[in-house]
């Protein structure tokens, strides 16, 4: 925008019979102050709207893809999920608290037990 307001102060000036010299190419001896131009958000919601879509289906796109040309497994429930992260944060907690060596050894058999039972 300032450089259009600037290109028309010049165009104005040459109208009036000025020819193109130092006292026109320079911005600052031009008498006529530039036009502000107000300073504008780049993400409107329009543009978020657009980029969430565009992103969106691009990941579905990709998602179809990928499930008809490669062998991926299935994703278990949520509560299965859970369920193991729950084992996993047990596991974590009696981890940090420090138990005899005998201890641990019979929570690791007991451990190694249900994964041979469940298997």
């Amino acid at each position: 925008m300032k450089l259009l307001g600037l290109g028309a102060n010049i165009l104005r000036l040459r109208a009036a019979g000025q020819n193109r010299s130092a006292s026109t190419c320079c911005p600052e001896k031009l008498k006529e102050p530039l036009p502000c131009c107000p300073k504008k958000r780049f993400w409107t919601f329009k543009r978020i709207l657009s980029f969430s879509t565009l992103t969106f289906g691009a990941g579905v796109y990709t998602g179809i893809y990928v499930s008809q040309n490669y062998e991926v497994p299935r994703v278990d429930d949520p509560q299965k999920l859970m369920e193991r992260m729950n084992e996993k944060v047990k596991e974590l907690m009696d981890k940090t608290k420090q138990k005899s060596l005998p201890e641990q050894l019979a929570d690791d058999i007991k451990k190694e037990a249900k994964k041979i039972l469940k298997d």
